[in-house]
């Protein structure tokens, strides 16, 4: 857990000088996790990755490690304006690093990768770059009445069935002044709970987000995860869990 959490300080403090309304809640299931996050002040801007690794506990730390360390290398070759470049250099890495080159090559007994999303944010112009695999990224626009959802792309990063040659494709949006960002991984909507004990889902997240619209980013991402421990209540914690808002 010490070496896991030293790992991803240095990504906290660039976050926190890069957008200083920005929050991370990182929550492992277990003593340690398999969800991390990468963060890299420019500048022009800033770069993030949210990340989901296969499992839990020791497996999904693992993974954590070997990801980060192929994400931190991409960057410095390739540099951080394209996010879908990164996320296919990513695939190929692990795919590389752990022998997952298709049904046929049976040296290797691991299926593992992960979802993420990766953002690059443009200070000058205040446009949002990002590449997605399988995760979400919610939008709260000062004035908006509801909030708007990009899905990513249903391919994951680094598993044997993801083509090694899989191009993951950027999207674009700009982001007014006051707009709020939330990227979170899935254990934030697969926690099962509540009367009927069904998954929290997207559209509480969503409702959640609009009733604490006013809040600055700290008090938002607390109140995020209020809500999720209130839908919990008694039931087992699924999975690990990671939620970051921003107010660039």
């Amino acid at each position: 857990s010490v070496i896991q959490r030293a790992m991803l300080w240095p990504s906290h403090e660039a976050l926190q000088k890069a957008v200083p309304d920005a929050t991370i809640a990182w929550q492992p299931r277990d003593t340690v996790g398999g969800d991390f996050y990468h963060c890299a002040d420019y500048p022009e801007g800033w770069f993030f990755l949210l990340a989901d690794c296969t499992g839990h506990g020791v497996p999904g730390a693992f993974m954590t490690l070997i990801s980060s360390s192929w994400l931190a290398r991409s960057l410095e070759n390739h540099g951080p304006h394209d996010p879908a470049r990164l996320l296919a250099e990513l695939n190929r890495s692990i795919k590389l690093s752990l022998g997952q080159l298709g049904r046929t090559h049976t040296s290797s007994a691991s299926d593992d990768g992960l979802d993420a999303i990766a953002l690059w944010f443009d200070r000058a112009t205040r446009e949002l770059t990002f590449a997605s695999a399988r995760t979400p990224l919610y939008m709260l626009g000062a004035l908006a009445e509801d909030v708007e959802t990009r899905e990513g792309e249903r391919m994951g990063v680094g598993y044997v069935d993801t083509p090694m040659a899989h191009a993951w494709f950027n999207q674009t949006l700009k982001v007014p002044v006051g707009s709020t960002l939330c990227i979170a991984t899935d254990g934030m909507v697969d926690q099962i709970g509540g009367p009927r004990q069904i998954a929290f889902g997207k559209r509480r997240l969503r409702s959640a987000m609009l009733s604490l619209r006013s809040l600055r980013s700290k008090e938002f991402t607390a109140g995020l995860l209020d809500a999720h421990r209130s839908y919990q209540a008694t039931h087992r914690r699924r999975d690990d869990l990671t939620v970051v808002t921003f107010r660039p």
